[in-house]
């Protein structure tokens, strides 16, 4: 089955030295609207996607890079490791994606004190929301504009949309979009 066959793994420190010494590569973010607006690496393409089943649907926004080394990235490793299969399959020859995902990166950045590429905080799937890679805010809040990075979930039981909130607005709105 030929959408076995995935992108080669990269660690961490490989992943690094490849995008900084290799002016082919493209980094593609493979997570979701919600996930990238809050953080990613610097560059890097991201698709107007809720979930990963919608990638087929953004693949001729990037056809135009099949002879480039693509790298593909996601929180901790799984949608990447999808993806790249499915790039592969749709005719992208050289694709990685990186081992263990932004999760993996941002341990071995601190444990290895490797120089930190990404920007902003890394969207994670518990109760925090998210967990900060550095110190930028790269995000705004939906309802005021100004610079922030926490996801809240509209507590309103006809939305539970995840947007973006800064802490005066969650006060003033109840924890709701509107």
């Amino acid at each position: 089955n030929p959408i076995l066959i995935t992108g080669k793994h990269l660690e961490p420190a490989d992943f690094k030295r490849m995008i900084k010494e290799d002016k082919d590569v493209v980094l593609v973010d493979m997570r979701s609207n919600y996930e990238h607006k809050v953080g990613r690496f610097k560059g890097a393409i991201t698709f107007d996607m809720d979930n990963l089943r919608e990638l087929p649907d953004h693949m001729d926004e990037i056809k135009h890079l099949k002879d480039k080394k693509i790298i593909t990235y996601c929180t901790g490793g799984i949608k990447c490791e999808k993806a790249s299969a499915y790039m592969k399959h749709k005719g992208f020859n050289d694709v990685y994606h990186l081992e263990g995902g932004i999760i993996e990166y941002a341990r071995q950045v601190k444990n290895q004190g490797l120089e930190n590429k990404f920007k902003g905080k890394n969207f994670v799937f518990d109760e925090r929301l998210g967990e900060k890679i550095n110190d930028e805010v790269i995000a705004h809040c939906h309802q005021c504009g100004t610079p922030c990075d926490n996801h809240t979930n509209c507590v309103n039981e006809a939305c539970h949309l995840l947007f973006i909130q800064c802490d005066e607005c969650k006060t003033q709105y109840n924890n709701c979009f509107i």
